[in-house]
């Protein structure tokens, strides 16, 4: 499939008539690039493209027709309306085809109403023109149309792990055709229920068609509530990711110790009142003897001189006992004529001990002190060990209230907090409504949960009970029971058809990721889980790999990667159309989209860019593959944005 022309009038920003060339150049020169300024009409342009093909399915914001009258161009009347033309060429059955469609609206009275027309090959085809969302479901199902067109800017969403498993899932049903399966088995299903029905009597008939208009309104409630459930959940994700980040930036700007203030404050407080207090303990300690201990060492030596004058003393009351008992024992040991020898060595023994007795009490003594005189000294040691503690308590308390002196001067001026103090409080709020909403679709969500179960109970048993009582009709009861079996067959073709072309997928997704990441060795698998959709990563050494862990870029090009694996793996020739290319990455991961995916994404290439996506660097890079340029530009003039067959430089 190749687009050919493109042709806007009057739709939004874009006044008048125009009309687009969007045939490449040739099979080597496939890019077709639009530049323009943010606000010039690029993304409308997209809107455009996907609105003429798919109109009541495209994707808008709002409902349908107030999105018609909205994108009615200001300056016209309404009356004259907007119109879409779209000319494409594409092979069917075998034999290629022109297709050219036209989708105009304008308002009538107070209501739009809209028209669409089909030629192909130049002819008005009303079948086509009647049938046409069926037509077009055959060539750019609108399931997939997200791989062929899409947002550069919300790519980083299909970096995230849950919406890139829901694109996994969405693209592989659509291309493997899993979801006709789906379709298929609701269908026999239905055809059995039928079948049960016209078994039944009048009476039964109503009562089924009851419990299924119930359990069908439960359904869409409980869809609705699931679906509102996921986006909460998301938003919640999006909204304490940016908290976070705040915490840190208020963190980091000093706003904890901002809250801390009070209690530094008391601290600060607190430790001045007790270094006042054992300040105060030292001086009445300083009143009594501390003094003493600055001459330790005198008094250690009083002590001694007391102790030594104390023996002196003593040796002198000993001297003169000691000299009477030698005489006694020597004039004893004449009378007993002890040998000359003996006597002679016993007076030699108390000469020596006297004359020692005689050299000690020479000793000077200048003090005259008594023991009881030093019994103060004693508990010196005692206080000299409380002293000690008290200097300690005193030094630390110092030591506190110097830090907690610079913890207050390192406070920010709270003025400076209140920017952030304002969203972390509106954050905080929204997370905490969300939650709560979030709490109460639970309880719903369960509750109805349970309620569709017992409908489908109910639904079960008046089928089945019925059914076994008036089950009478042989055909009927074949039907039935094929039914089953296909049902069967189709759940294991479903898990079968999903395993084989997993592996294809998965190489597919590797293969691009590879290419556009160009690092040796940096991912060497990658891996679809075939129940949940969920990718996993594994690198060169076959270690696996979250991809949170990747770069905000290197997310970005796996999302890029997963779009191109699935396009390749559609086997659909459909052009690419790029809004916002290159945007939220970075220089190394922009040059590796330009060379590697752009002139590769298709047979035709669409791109819409800004003046810093595709700048004069990219553009001489991409030259070779570009076959026609445009500049979307607003003329004041004209109150219109234009186009014109140049580039932005």
């Amino acid at each position: 499939m190749i687009f050919e022309e493109f042709v806007l009038e009057n739709f939004g920003i874009y006044k008048g008539r125009h009309v687009i060339n969007l045939l490449p150049a040739s099979s080597k020169k496939v890019i077709i690039l639009f530049g323009g300024l943010n606000g010039s009409g690029k993304t409308t342009f997209l809107e455009a493209l996907q609105l003429v093909l798919y109109g009541k399915f495209a994707k808008t914001t709002v409902n349908y027709l107030d999105y018609l009258a909205k994108m009615i161009n200001r300056n016209v009347d309404p009356v004259d309306g907007a119109n879409l033309e779209l000319q494409f060429r594409h092979l069917r059955e075998g034999k290629e085809e022109a297709i050219r469609i036209r989708r105009s609206w304008n308002l009538s009275g107070k209501n739009i109403k809209e028209s669409v027309e089909v030629q192909r090959d130049g002819v008005l085809d009303p079948v086509i023109t009647e049938r046409w969302y069926e037509y077009v479901e055959e060539f750019i199902p609108a399931q997939i149309a997200s791989l062929f067109f899409f947002d550069g800017e919300k790519i980083e969403a299909f970096a995230n792990q849950d919406k890139a498993a829901l694109l996994l899932k969405i693209g592989i049903q659509a291309l493997l055709g899993l979801d006709l399966i789906d379709r298929l088995d609701t269908d026999l299903l239905t055809i059995e229920r039928k079948r049960k029905v016209q078994l039944q009597s009048q009476q039964t008939i109503d009562e089924i068609i009851g419990l299924e208009k119930e359990l069908k309104q439960l359904t869409i409630e409980n869809q609705n509530i699931k679906q509102e459930k996921t986006e909460i959940q998301l938003s919640l994700k999006d909204l304490k990711i940016r908290q976070n980040k705040l915490k840190k930036e208020y963190s980091n700007e000093g706003g904890e110790l901002f809250e801390q203030r009070q209690l530094i404050e008391n601290d600060l407080k607190n430790s001045k009142l007790q270094l006042s207090q054992t300040n105060e303990r030292l001086r009445e300690i300083a009143i009594g003897e501390v003094p003493l201990l600055l001459v330790s060492d005198l008094l250690s030596q009083v002590e001694k001189q007391v102790s030594l004058e104390q023996d002196v003393e003593h040796l002198g009351i000993l001297h003169e006992v000691v000299n009477k008992r030698d005489n006694s024992i020597l004039t004893l040991l004449k009378q007993q004529e002890v040998a000359d020898s003996a006597l002679s060595a016993f007076k030699s023994f108390i000469t020596k001990d006297r004359t020692e007795r005689q050299e000690k009490l020479k000793t000077e003594c200048y003090l005259n002190l008594n023991t009881a005189a030093l019994a103060r000294l004693e508990g010196l040691n005692d206080i000299k060990k409380s002293t000690k503690k008290f200097i300690k308590q005193a030094n630390k308390f110092s030591d506190d209230i110097d830090n907690y002196e610079r913890k207050l001067d390192s406070i920010p001026d709270p003025s400076s907090l209140d920017g952030i103090n304002e969203k972390l409080k509106n954050i905080k709020t929204e997370i905490e409504e969300k939650e709560f909403r979030l709490g109460l679709l639970i309880e719903q969500f369960e509750r109805l949960q349970k309620d569709i179960e017992r409908k489908k109970m109910d639904l079960n048993n008046t089928y089945e009970d019925n059914a076994r009582e008036q089950f009478i009709n042989e055909t009927k009861r074949r039907i039935l029971k094929h039914s089953e079996t296909v049902r069967e067959t189709l759940e294991k073709f479903r898990i079968a058809i999903l395993e084989k072309h997993i592996n294809k997928l998965e190489s597919l997704i590797l293969d691009s990721f590879q290419n556009l990441i160009r690092k040796d060795n940096f991912i060497s698998g990658i891996e679809i889980n075939p129940m949940d959709y969920s990718l996993k990563l594994y690198t060169g050494n076959n270690e696996y790999l979250a991809t949170e862990n990747l770069s905000a870029g290197e997310r970005q090009l796996l999302a890029v990667s997963i779009l191109w694996g699935l396009s390749r793996a559609s086997g659909r020739p459909l052009p690419a159309i790029i809004d916002t290319p290159l945007s939220r990455l970075d220089g190394q991961h922009r040059q590796n989209l330009v060379e590697n995916y752009f002139p590769h994404a298709s047979h035709q290439v669409i791109l819409l860019s800004t003046d810093e996506e595709i700048n004069k660097k990219y553009y001489r890079e991409l030259k070779p593959a570009i076959g026609r340029t445009y500049h979307i530009c607003y003329d004041e003039e004209l109150q219109s944005s234009v186009f014109k067959t140049d580039y932005l430089f």
